[in-house]
């Protein structure tokens, strides 16, 4: 299983936020698919106007009117009300809505390709259909609609008589050199978006690059280097946001450090403190959890206990006393270092920014005695004072 990891999570976010606006392109696509239908429509109901009232009408008006404005509107009508089913639809992948929206966009330039083919520069309708799969920066979506709309142009170009004014391309070399130059552009209009998309790719994954590399700068900010745990500039931070919104839940605040730690480095030696450090972040990081654990300064350590009530923080800390008792230092079977904890909880008319100070006060009555812990509490009207484990808790 892939671990997950702040940076991995960050970079999920960063790719939900590119879906996220690749999914407003889609409902973008449909709309400009939406206009494309009501403005032929008004272009073919003006055209209507001007003919019927002219001399080049060649067939009656109901004919005409169904034939070049009703049919192709009501085709195209179909097509949108296809692709808004498929793009509301729950069942269907976003992938799939991506390539029908794209493909009914082709469907509808080829219902006014061939509806009015008497006007070869309709064909600047299967360009405008390509250019706006760009924004899906996907390769196989573009080259896909780019091969049908050129297929699509030659079909009803050539098998397609649906005006009766068209004029075939094998009896007018005008019309001929027309569609010509029509195909060239389109396969001109695919070769750029496809260099477009191309160089559009290469800038996600460059920002995607540096968006980790911020993420990972940011992250490795907020870690102590020598033990792994959160530093103090993230205490300071959780501090800050618990500030900002008032806790509802149970929440536990402490401070823990290692008994006599300064004898530890003069008697052994900084580098077997180090490890001394190491191992007792580890022991906090297994009992705690990782996102509770956050190394103060020197042997000092905080604990953010969200969640969580003071007797089972207590508990917690007798553990992790235990359990401290019990690492063993490679050719120093006499060296068993302890731990003395400090707690304050959080009730309703706290301060946030208090906390370390309560618990600081509890960690220094804790010192007083070796491997102890205490409870900072302050009871209406009287004076800070502190509880001790009780028996049947301490094992």
């Amino acid at each position: 299983m892939e671990e997950t990891t702040p940076h991995t999570l960050h970079v999920d976010s960063i790719r939900s936020d590119l879906n996220r606006i690749v999914d407003e392109w889609l409902h973008l696509h449909f709309r400009l698919a939406a206009v494309l239908v009501a403005i032929a429509f008004l272009v073919e109901s003006s055209m209507a106007f001007f003919i019927v009232n002219s001399e080049i009408l060649t067939t009656t008006i109901t004919r005409y009117i169904i034939k070049y404005i009703v049919l192709p509107t009501c085709l195209s009508v179909l097509c949108l009300l296809a692709a808004h089913l498929t793009i509301r639809a729950k069942h269907i992948t976003h992938q799939t809505k991506i390539y029908t929206m794209s493909l009914i966009f082709v469907l509808i330039c080829t219902i006014y390709y061939t509806a009015h083919g008497a006007f070869v520069s309709i064909y600047a309708l299967y360009a405008f259909a390509i250019f706006l799969t760009t924004t899906y920066a996907n390769f196989k979506l573009t080259g896909l609609t780019s091969i049908i709309s050129l297929g699509s142009l030659i079909v009803s170009e050539l098998f397609f008589y649906w005006d009766s004014d068209k004029i075939s391309v094998f009896a007018d070399p005008n019309r001929l050199v027309d569609f010509l130059v029509a195909l060239s552009i389109l396969a001109g209009c695919s070769i750029v978006c496809s260099i477009t998309i191309q160089y559009e790719q290469r800038k996600n994954e460059a920002s995607l690059r540096r968006e980790v590399e911020r993420e990972l700068l940011k992250e490795s900010m907020l870690f102590d280097e020598l033990t792994g745990a959160y530093n103090r500039k993230a205490l300071h931070n959780e501090l800050r946001l618990l500030e900002q919104a008032t806790p509802s839940n149970p929440l536990v605040f402490g401070i823990a450090d290692i008994d006599h730690f300064k004898s530890v480095n003069d008697l052994y030696g900084h580098q077997v403190g180090d490890l001394c450090l190491v191992e007792f972040a580890c022991v906090l990081c297994e009992y705690f959890g990782e996102s509770s654990v956050f190394r103060y300064g020197g042997d000092e350590f905080c604990l953010i206990l969200k969640n969580t009530t003071i007797d089972k923080a207590l508990l917690l800390c007798e553990r992790a006393q235990a359990r401290l008792r019990r690492v063993e230092f490679d050719g120093l079977p006499e060296l068993k270092p302890t731990a003395c904890f400090g707690l304050t909880e959080y009730v309703e008319s706290d301060d946030i920014p208090h906390f370390f100070n309560q618990a600081d006060e509890a960690l220094y009555e804790a010192k007083k005695v070796r491997n102890a812990i205490r409870v900072y509490h302050l009871p209406s009207g009287t004076p800070g004072n502190f509880r001790v484990l009780p028996p049947d808790v301490r094992s």
